[in-house]
């Protein structure tokens, strides 16, 4: 999630990190973050939170943020269907900069979930403030 100076947090377009994969990406950051010292975590951070912003800046232009296959541009299939293309247009982009980055897994029950969709723990694995 990436984080605007008023708190709000955003969900970050897939394609933000190209050309990371957000899958290798999440698992790079589940098997390894945590073992960098504090300065290199920072230098991920900083790195991630420069990205996104560049994306949303990007998304914001007139030619917006580019799909991984530019010959089918918004029809290129997603590289994994729940990451869709979230900044492929201008009113689905947030205007603001993002000052921070926090990355969360998830857990939930399937049972609990089945009678409320919106039942999901969510733990904070990794925050960046510059």
């Amino acid at each position: 999630m990436a984080v605007d100076a008023g708190g709000r947090e955003y969900d970050i377009d897939y394609r933000a990190w190209r050309p990371l994969a957000l899958e290798e990406l999440l698992s790079w950051i589940h098997l390894h973050l945590a073992q960098l010292d504090p300065a290199s975590q920072n230098r991920v951070g900083a790195y991630l939170l420069g990205q996104s912003n560049l994306a949303r800046e990007q998304a914001l232009s007139s030619a917006g943020l580019p799909y991984p296959n530019r010959w089918f541009g918004p029809l290129t299939a997603p590289t994994h269907m729940m990451h869709p293309a979230i900044w492929s247009h201008p009113e689905s982009v947030p205007r603001n900069p993002f000052v921070e980055l926090r990355f969360y897994e998830e857990a939930w029950n399937l049972e609990e979930r089945r009678h409320d969709p919106e039942k999901v723990t969510l733990v904070l694995i990794f925050d960046y403030r510059p």
